[in-house]
C-alpha cells in the first residue's frame, strides 16, 4: 500500500472517531442538564471542554449555548464536530478509489447535512436530538465500512487509527474524573453516571456490576474490560492486532520497533491491577497510556508512512 493511502485511511478513521466522541459527549451533556443544578452542570461542562481539548475555543463563562456552539460548529476549533467531519471527508476524498461507494456517500451526506446547520435553529427545539441523529449516522457509517470494505491492509490502517484515537480519548476522560477525585474535588454520584454514558457504557456496566455506581468499578470496567468496545484494554488489543496486519512487506527492524511499543502498552494494561491504581496511581497510569499511544503513532509514521528513501535504501 502507498504511504499516502495509508496516511489518509489512518487519519480518516481518527477524525471519525473524534467526531463520534464529540457528538456523544455533547448529546449526553445536553440531556443530563435537566437533572443537575446550575453549579453541577457548569462543572460538568468544564470537564467536557477539557476532554475535547477545546479550552481555547469556548468562552470562559459557563454558557451551554456558547459551549455547544464552540464544540460542534466552530470552524477554528480543530476538535470541533464539524471540523473533524470535514477532515475525515477530505482524507476520504484522497483515497476515494480505496473506499466503497456506500462509505463515501454516507460520509459525504453526513457532512453536507451538518455543514450549513446554524446553532440558533438547533437550540430552539431539541438541541440534543441533532447530536443523537449524528451519532446514529456515524454508527451507520461504521457498519457500512465494516460490511462493504475488504478487510485487507487498508482496513487495518482504519482500525489502527480508530483505536489509537479511542484509547487516548477515553483515557483523557477518565483522567479528568479520577484526577479531580484524587485532588479532593470528587465528582458526585450523577457525574459518575454521566461518565458511563459518555462512553456508551451505562447498560453494559449495569449488566456486569448491577446498577451500583462505584468509582473503582467504573475505572475497572472502562480500563480493563476485554469485551467492551469503549474500554482502554479493548482498544489496545485492537491496536496490537492491526499492527500485525499492516505493512507486511516492511523490513523486520522497522516492524519490530512499532510492535515493541505496542507490546509494552499491552503489557501495562494486561498486568496492572485496579486495586493498585485506586491507591493513588491512576492519574500517572492514564497519562502513561496517552503517552504510549502517542509513541506508537510516531513510530507508525516513521516506520510506515513518513520514512525517507534513504531508509529503504
Amino acid at each position: 500500500m502507498l504511504s499516502r493511502v495509508a496516511d489518509s485511511m489512518y487519519w480518516m478513521s481518527r477524525y471519525l472517531e473524534r467526531a463520534e466522541h464529540t457528538a456523544r459527549l455533547i448529546a449526553v451533556k445536553l440531556e443530563s442538564m435537566v437533572e443537575q443544578s446550575r453549579e453541577d452542570a457548569d462543572s460538568s461542562w468544564s470537564r467536557v471542554v477539557a476532554a475535547l481539548s477545546a479550552e481555547d475555543h469556548v468562552p470562559a463563562v459557563p454558557d451551554a449555548f456558547a459551549i455547544t456552539q464552540g464544540l460542534a460548529f466552530d470552524r477554528f476549533n480543530p476538535s470541533s464536530l464539524i471540523l473533524s467531519l470535514r477532515n475525515a471527508r477530505d482524507n476520504a476524498r484522497q483515497v476515494r478509489e480505496q473506499l466503497s461507494m456506500e462509505v463515501w456517500e454516507n460520509l459525504n451526506r453526513l457532512y453536507l447535512r451538518l455543514q450549513p446547520v446554524a446553532m440558533d435553529g438547533v437550540w430552539m427545539h431539541h438541541p440534543a436530538r441533532l447530536f443523537r441523529e449524528t451519532l446514529q449516522d456515524l454508527h451507520t457509517l461504521g457498519g457500512v465500512t465494516y460490511s462493504t470494505l475488504s478487510h485487507g491492509e487498508g482496513w487495518y490502517f482504519l482500525e489502527l487509527g480508530r483505536h489509537i484515537e479511542r484509547a487516548q480519548l477515553v483515557s483523557r476522560l477518565l483522567d479528568l474524573h479520577f484526577g479531580a477525585a484524587a485532588a479532593g474535588d470528587a465528582p458526585k454520584y450523577f457525574d459518575w453516571l454521566v461518565l458511563l454514558k459518555f462512553c456508551s457504557a451505562f447498560e453494559p456496566y449495569c449488566k456486569a456490576y448491577t446498577a451500583a455506581i462505584r468509582p473503582e468499578k467504573i475505572a475497572e470496567f472502562l480500563l480493563f474490560d476485554a469485551e467492551f468496545p469503549h474500554s482502554v484494554r479493548f482498544s489496545v488489543d485492537r491496536v496490537c492486532d492491526a499492527l500485525l496486519h499492516v505493512a507486511p512487506g516492511a523490513p523486520p527492524n522497522r516492524r519490530a520497533a512499532v510492535e515493541r511499543l505496542a507490546g509494552r502498552l499491552k503489557a501495562s494494561v494486561d498486568f496492572t491491577q485496579i486495586e493498585d491504581l485506586m491507591r493513588g496511581s491512576i492519574a500517572p497510569f492514564l497519562d502513561d497510556i496517552t503517552r504510549q499511544c502517542e509513541q506508537i503513532h510516531e513510530a507508525v509514521y516513521s516506520s510506515y508512512i513518513a520514512y525517507g528513501a534513504e531508509t529503504v535504501l
